[in-house]
């Protein structure tokens, strides 16, 4: 007989393990088949609905409706007593909360889950059981009353929803009224309907790279600029080239400043010409955000004594020529949600010339002639330029801090940003100073330091 039981138990033993087996394969097979009748929206996790409770009596209320229709799981395993009294404790210290998502196409709770206060705002967070991950399971567990003002949100608690401010720069016309560098582009075209070209008419008051700002020099620069994209971008700063030409036009100073301090004039009619673009990107089609600038600033004549305006006898300083190379490595790495980091590397070399004015003699004078050579009136600078710049959400910002040091002594270092508001608003700042030993002598016509702001106003579409 005892032969008869341990044979029937050899023949049952196997058939249990397929039977389980087969249920374990069938449970699979249908969760991955419900799994399918729901559309997936993966796609838009970071947009749905996302909300914490912090209620802590409707928590407990909830809880207590896990609790009783023992719902609570972890690893797919029902949870014993000894969990449960610990989670209790835990919502009555008040650090538990619910962490709850909606479905992206209607108000389904698609997300449910007990989590630590210390875990929100986690991209992975540890949850005290396992989530539930269907609404119609949830509505089940706590009922059709409760899953409603879950629903509604009639309670305490924090949304953190993601908020998306997208910013999409039109390529037809674009209108940025910025007194240190307006830009007006009104006029565009394409030749294969992918590429864009680009013109606009540019002004530039004063030239930070070589430390010459307008309201010093009373010097503005205007001209026409063209762009081209290659394929058009969401970043408009993605160009492939541009190309400024424009010529100087005398301006007017806002701040008188320190009467100690020789002025700086221009003193002829000047051609402007600056170009921007990644000639690496012709070689290598894979290497991008590298742009190489150069940039320079001839006088070509002279004004006569009485194109200054001047009756008394007076010293000047004037910038005839300056001429700037710079290369540029953008997006290296996100600096948080601060921006996209660039450094620049750059050599400016701008000249000073000296001048006289007197009642007596009918030409203007020049204090250098014969005393120096055309190429030592230039100021050899090096700089490192440091930026961080953002172009999406709802603030756009450029910012940098320059630091560019003369190769005889001295030098001056800033910081420059710009901040907009949805592309549409903002400002301007600007302040440098200078440093080294002999400020007086490396720059007579200016101040030790500087400090300019504009505001800004953009149109685009």
């Amino acid at each position: 007989m005892k032969k008869l039981y341990f044979v029937l138990l050899l023949l049952i033993i196997p058939f249990s393990l397929v039977k389980a087996q087969d249920n374990r394969e069938t449970l699979t097979d249908l969760k991955k088949i419900y799994e399918s009748l729901e559309y997936n929206t993966i796609a838009f996790d970071d947009l749905k609905q996302k909300w914490i409770i912090n209620d802590p009596l409707f928590i407990r209320e909830i809880f207590n409706r896990f609790v009783v229709r023992d719902a609570l799981r972890l690893n797919e395993a029902k949870v014993d007593i000894e969990t449960v009294k610990k989670l209790t404790q835990q919502i009555y210290d008040g650090v538990v909360v619910i962490d709850l998502r909606k479905r992206y196409y209607d108000s389904e709770v698609e997300l449910f889950a007990f989590i630590n206060v210390d875990e929100i705002g986690k991209e992975e967070p540890k949850y005290l059981f396992d989530p539930i991950i269907d609404g119609f399971y949830l509505r089940e567990i706590i009922g059709g009353a409760l899953y409603e003002r879950v629903k509604v949100e009639g309670y305490f608690l924090s949304d953190i929803t993601k908020k998306i401010y997208d910013v999409k720069p039109g390529y037809f016309f674009d209108v940025k009224l910025n007194l240190l560098e307006p830009e007006v582009m009104f006029w565009n075209t394409t030749s294969d309907y992918r590429n864009k070209y680009l013109l606009s008419l540019f002004g530039m008051w004063g030239n930070d790279r070589i430390f010459i700002p307008g309201w010093y020099s009373k010097e503005y620069v205007a001209g026409l600029k063209l762009t081209y994209y290659k394929t058009i971008s969401q970043n408009p700063k993605n160009f492939t080239y541009s190309v400024s030409v424009g010529a100087s036009l005398p301006s007017g100073r806002p701040f008188v400043g320190d009467k100690t301090y020789k002025p700086l004039f221009i003193s002829g009619k000047s051609l402007y010409f600056n170009i921007i673009g990644d000639p690496l990107k012709f070689v290598f089609d894979d290497f991008e955000d590298f742009q190489v600038m150069l940039e320079v600033k001839y006088t070509m004549d002279d004004y006569a004594k009485k194109d200054y305006g001047i009756t008394d006898s007076l010293d000047f300083y004037s910038n005839r020529t300056y001429f700037n190379i710079e290369a540029k490595k953008r997006n290296l790495f996100n600096l948080f949600d601060f921006g996209q980091f660039e450094i620049g590397l750059g050599v400016s070399n701008p000249d000073i010339n000296w001048y006289r004015i007197t009642k007596r003699n009918a030409k203007v004078i020049d204090l250098e002639a014969g005393k120096k050579e055309w190429t030592d009136k230039f100021n050899h600078h090096v700089y490192l330029d440091l930026g961080a710049v953002r172009t999406g959400g709802l603030i756009q910002h450029s910012t940098n801090f320059i630091i560019s040091h003369n190769l005889k002594d001295g030098g001056y270092f800033g910081l420059k940003t710009q901040v907009m508001l949805s592309e549409n608003f903002g400002f301007d700042v600007r302040i440098f100073s200078m440093y080294g030993t002999e400020k007086k002598k490396m720059a007579p016509w200016r101040e030790d330091s500087y400090l300019v702001f504009s505001p800004i106003i953009r149109i685009n579409y």
